[in-house]
């Protein structure tokens, strides 16, 4: 593997872009250009600009074939890195550490005039599943990360048939890497929100990270133990656990300096499906209120396609992410079908 591309080039340097793409595909990028996936999978370029600006936001991550679950990363926020180093993901079921038993497979890339999404998954130890979804909304100063770990085809048909006691306790913990060269994090006081400053000021947060779960209970077993920490050495942990077929962990950074003293909402909005209400093991829902603008997630974790409905908006979908417009409803920035044979 190719040394990971450091730090972000000044204006009259390639940007960080033009050089991965070089690097990589020895291709050259054409002007216009925001975000690139690479031809083999080993690497994806989520950005919102075609070029390194005050304004733009990158977000570099590499899928390797070795320890598939350790994926340098690097985020830019203009010209401040705030995350670089190796992107850990933990998994867990019951007391047994999950491990890859084969390499990333691509379920899908998306790039359109709305952003840019992928979507990536391993098959893990015992028949389970570990899906990695990306996604940047270019006109939204958003980056979405949410992953899914999945339990065997057994477990979740268990859960299913209403065994759900039986099913093993699933654990997660996401380990961004912070990086202090350019701005430090801080704990708000929320308990699942991190700020991010300038490391030569103490001026207001440029950017701010959530864990989209915060509505859960923490002390319930079944609903998970939830946490947005920071004490692990410069790591921005997101951390969840229950006991069910499946597990969702979703990390939102919000880049919009306007907004990162604005007050948030994070709640759960109701999946239905035949006109009654799903758990989490089959649909994830999140209702996000950054300031004024007002966002929907939806993720679906189910075996089998479903149409269901969320916020009165109708789909059949493996994911989506949108914003709500009053009078129009619920608009996606992005809506992913079902993939085949998953």
């Amino acid at each position: 593997m190719k040394k990971q591309p450091s730090p972000r080039p000044v204006a009259d340097k390639p940007t960080l872009k033009s050089q991965v793409i070089a690097a990589f595909s020895n291709e050259s990028p054409d002007c216009d250009v925001k975000s690139f996936f690479g031809r083999d999978g080993r690497f994806a370029l989520l950005s919102d600009a075609s070029d390194a600006s005050d304004r733009s936001k990158e977000v570099y991550v590499e899928f390797p074939t070795n320890r598939p679950l350790r994926s340098p990363l690097e985020i830019y926020v203009g010209r401040r890195r705030i995350v670089a180093g190796i992107w850990r993901a933990d998994l867990w079921a019951n007391e047994q550490k999950l491990d890859a038993t084969g390499p990333w497979r691509t379920l899908c890339e998306e790039i359109d005039e709305n952003g840019a999404f992928l979507e990536r998954s391993l098959s893990l130890t015992g028949g389970r599943a570990f899906s990695r979804r990306l996604f940047v909304a270019y006109n939204e100063g958003l980056f979405l990360n949410v992953d899914v770990l999945h339990g065997s085809d057994s477990e979740r048909a268990a859960v299913e048939h209403g065994l759900g006691s039986n099913a093993p306790l699933l654990r997660i913990r996401s380990a961004f890497p912070l990086d202090s060269t350019d701005a430090f994090a801080t704990q708000t006081e929320a308990p699942s929100e991190v700020a991010f400053h300038d490391v030569d000021s103490r001026s207001l947060a440029f950017a701010r990270a959530f864990l989209l779960e915060a509505y859960e209970n923490p002390s319930d077993e079944r609903d998970g133990t939830l946490a947005v920490k920071t004490t692990y050495g410069g790591i921005l942990a997101a951390e969840a656990r229950r006991r069910g077929g499946s597990l969702c962990v979703a990390t939102l950074f919000d880049w919009n300096a306007s907004r990162a003293t604005r007050a948030v909402r994070i709640g759960k909005a109701t999946v239905g499906e035949n006109l009654r209400a799903v758990d989490e093991n089959s649909a994830l829902g999140r209702q996000i209120q950054l300031g004024r603008e007002r966002y929907v997630l939806y993720v679906s974790t189910s075996r089998r396609p479903a149409i269901r409905s969320i916020l009165s908006r109708n789909l059949l979908s493996d994911f989506m992410f949108g914003k709500f417009l009053v009078g129009r409803g619920v608009e996606p920035l992005v809506d992913v079908e079902v993939p085949d044979g998953f």
